[in-house]
């Protein structure tokens, strides 16, 4: 009888763990059920526009179900467009406070500073970003999202703590983004010494170098200021509508002066350069050749600025029809008064006034001379 029952002990021991492991499944499948049930729910209150509703029992099930994540993080992040911040906030900070891996925390917590930034409450944004600006996956948009609440509360001086970070980066955009804010730091205004330093740590930013020609222009520095300005427009030939003028007074010797000039016309197919190079050939003697230039480019590239400077040109060869020509001419500098001088190349967003930093976009350095028929 006794051997019977050692023979019996591993049958019941299967039994127990046969209805334990049934038991198991009976309540996992029980809590499965619970879980679409409430989601159900969940999505109906949405549907019918309940969103508050809505939102507390899709909220109650990241107690039962945290696999969950990438919807919520969806979720919250349709409340953010649609601009309810408070609902976003809401769902980005019960996510945060689940145990997750590490990650996974570091982008909820990167979409919490976006809620929050979105919400205007820059403070707790930026004490969440800089937690997150030495995470290597996060780190670039980490510091692009500190430098806009910066840009937007003007704290300018800020930004230079993050250089170290910045330089770690590949991004160009951030070092722009941090040349302009120095320059725009108020508090800490920079001479011809510091301006070299940022122009050359910075290359990839243009503002510092023309702030540093345009010192140098005012201190008479005309030799260095040329050099200053000649870079730029070797980076940004497009930028000559703003610079020659300027460079103009620098008094650059013919022999320097004319090929610069030439190659920004033939080369670049710059208005502003054709312009002055054709200036450059009337005060030379030669306003035949000057009027020959103009009438090559208009075949080439019609603009309406190049035709105006044409009427002016002749009205100097041609004295007789000074009058008529003069006539045309306003009626030119009129429509020429009402077109936009600067469009955003990221946006589009056009003005008549330059801006280091777009209006619309947020990006520095996008705004610049408009080129097209009413170009310059």
């Amino acid at each position: 009888m006794l051997e019977l029952l050692f023979l019996l002990l591993p049958v019941a021991a299967a039994y127990g763990w046969f209805f334990g492991r049934n038991s198991l499944r009976q309540e996992e499948l029980k809590n499965k059920a619970n879980v679409a049930k409430n989601l159900s729910s969940g999505l109906n209150f949405l549907l019918t526009d309940q969103e508050d509703k809505a939102i507390e029992q899709l909220l109650q099930l990241l107690d039962i179900e945290a696999a969950t994540i990438d919807t919520y993080l969806a979720l919250a992040n349709l409340f953010r467009r649609k601009g309810d911040w408070d609902k976003a906030i809401r769902i980005h900070e019960k996510l945060h406070q689940l145990k997750l891996p590490k990650v996974q925390a570091q982008q909820i917590q990167l979409e919490l500073a976006k809620d929050y930034f979105s919400a205007g409450l820059y403070d707790r944004a930026e004490s969440l970003l800089r937690k997150l600006v030495d995470s290597d996956p996060l780190q670039e948009t980490a510091l692009k999202q500190l430098f806009a609440i910066f840009v937007v509360t003007h704290d300018w001086h800020k930004a230079v703590e993050f250089a170290p970070q910045v330089d770690k980066t590949d991004s160009r955009s951030l070092r722009i983004a941090l040349a302009n804010m120095r320059c725009e730091d108020q508090k800490k205004p920079m001479d011809v010494m510091a301006l070299r330093i940022l122009s050359q740590k910075y290359p990839q930013a243009i503002r510092p170098r023309l702030q540093l020609a345009r010192q140098l222009l005012a201190e008479q520095l005309l030799a260095d200021a040329a050099v200053a300005f000649k870079s730029v427009l070797t980076q940004k030939p497009q930028w000559a509508a703003d610079i020659l003028p300027e460079l103009q007074r620098c008094q650059l010797p013919e022999d320097e002066w004319y090929p610069l000039l030439s190659q920004l016309v033939h080369k670049n197919k710059n208005i502003t350069a054709t312009m002055f190079l054709c200036d450059w050939l009337v005060q030379t003697g030669s306003p035949a050749a000057g009027e020959q230039l103009l009438l090559e480019k208009l075949q080439q590239q019609p603009n309406i600025r190049l035709f105006q400077r044409l009427l002016q040109v002749r009205q100097l060869n041609q004295p007789a029809q000074m009058e008529a020509l003069q006539a045309i001419d306003g009626l030119v500098r009129a429509y020429l008064d009402t077109k936009i001088l600067y469009s955003c190349r990221n946006c589009g967003f056009k003005t008549r006034q330059q801006y280091w930093l777009c209006p619309s976009c947020q990006q520095w350095e996008t705004v610049e001379p408009l080129s097209g028929i009413d170009g310059r």
